[in-house]
């Protein structure tokens, strides 16, 4: 894993060179805005690890980044089946909600291309839980 910036990284260490993608910010309302600071960090490096940790030959996820909103990419591997993804999202929400709860949470999964290409977005409420996904066209 790499921590660079603000972008945290999780993926496969092979010698391809793929572009990070950093997923578009969302609009937040200021109580739906993250806590910053050393622990936060740790909390969503911790988090990185367990999805790491969880898929270690990456046959799902070839990479996983949280940014500065704490909205969490994936680069699904190309083996993944497109019937798959929404199940596959709304499993990292509900893992995402246990270590960051009461935020708005945001997943957005991405082919394994260059550069990678948005197949979808997912999307929990803090306030009411519901979850909701969006396929891109």
């Amino acid at each position: 894993m790499v921590v660079g910036g603000s972008l945290l990284f999780v993926g496969a260490c092979s010698p391809r060179s793929e572009p990070a993608v950093s997923p578009p910010q969302a609009q937040q309302s200021p109580a739906s805005q993250p806590i910053t600071g050393p622990e936060f960090k740790q909390r969503q490096i911790a988090f990185l690890n367990r999805i790491r940790d969880a898929d270690p030959q990456q046959r799902v996820i070839d990479r996983a980044m949280l940014n500065e909103q704490n909205e969490l990419g994936i680069i699904l591997d190309g083996n993944v089946g497109m019937d798959r993804i929404p199940d596959l999202m709304r499993m990292m929400l509900t893992e995402m909600a246990r270590e960051f709860p009461g935020q708005d949470l945001t997943v957005l999964a991405y082919t394994p291309s260059n550069p990678p290409r948005k197949i979808g977005t997912a999307h929990l409420d803090g306030r009411t839980r519901e979850m909701n996904y969006v396929p891109e066209n």
